[in-house]
């Protein structure tokens, strides 16, 4: 009896070392839109800077990624109905929290203003009411702030894609863009019209961005995990010559 239970034990712990492997063998999906320099695609690779921070991290933590270049919305849509297991990257907003899980370290920060052409004299003080004549081009899903997302009085037009604003604002469809500030302007420099646009102020907001893991996969215990190595990480070369490379130092 003593031996067929020793047996048994060693069936069932042989079983569940296998399927703790197999879990560690999954590839973690991980959806990103197009947000250069934050991340992108070049040559059918993802590529950017928290892309570079966020596969690193993943790599010593010993967790294949495969990752899965996707529109904002979708991005979005895809850690709702638990398709992907992380997001990258994204604002700390209330009702995110129904579906994702943020680690306590952020991956980088997020500048986001208001732009329009250098030929343009749009005045702007912090009061969104001064703006109500004026289209403002907005990335779909995309949140600009408690106070800017919650005036409906704006006349917003939504794009699926950031560098679709930009464009807008240029030839004049729209007088004013809305968009991350170093997203903005590695649009505008491949376009070859960097010089032709401004930035106004004050900032919309200035707030910290993070990777999110799916509460639908369970993945608190790594959404920890990787807030730990991530603030390791931070203190590194490697890291360091990540930033530079992207000009983000």
């Amino acid at each position: 009896m003593r031996k067929l239970k020793f047996i048994l034990f060693c069936f069932l712990f042989l079983i569940s070392s296998s399927s703790w492997s197999f879990a560690q063998e999954e590839k973690i999906v991980a959806v990103f839109p197009t947000w250069k320099p934050y991340g992108y695609v070049e040559n059918g690779k993802a590529t950017g800077f928290e892309i570079e921070i966020f596969r690193e991290v993943m790599r010593i933590l010993n967790r294949k990624v495969k990752f899965a270049h996707q529109p904002w919305k979708r991005c979005l849509y895809s850690m709702q109905k638990g398709r992907a297991d992380v997001i990258v990257s994204a604002l700390k907003v209330e009702k995110r929290k129904e579906y994702l899980f943020y680690p306590d370290e952020p991956i980088s920060l997020s500048r986001t203003a208001l732009f329009t052409t250098i030929d343009k004299k749009i005045l702007f003080n912090g009061s969104f009411e001064n703006l109500k004549s004026y289209t403002i081009g907005i990335t779909r899903g995309f949140s600009y702030g408690h106070e800017f997302d919650s005036s409906d009085f704006l006349q917003k037009d939504e794009s699926t894609e950031t560098s679709s604003i930009v464009v807008k604002v240029l030839f004049g469809r729209n007088e004013l863009g809305a968009g991350n500030i170093a997203v903005i302007k590695s649009i505008a420099k491949e376009n070859n019209s960097l010089e032709r646009i401004k930035f106004l102020n004050p900032l919309l907001h200035s707030q910290r961005l993070y990777v999110g893991f799916s509460k639908i996969k369970k993945h608190q215990e790594l959404s920890v995990l990787f807030s730990k190595t991530l603030s390791e990480f931070k203190h590194t070369n490697h890291y360091f010559r990540i930033m530079k490379k992207y000009n983000m130092d």
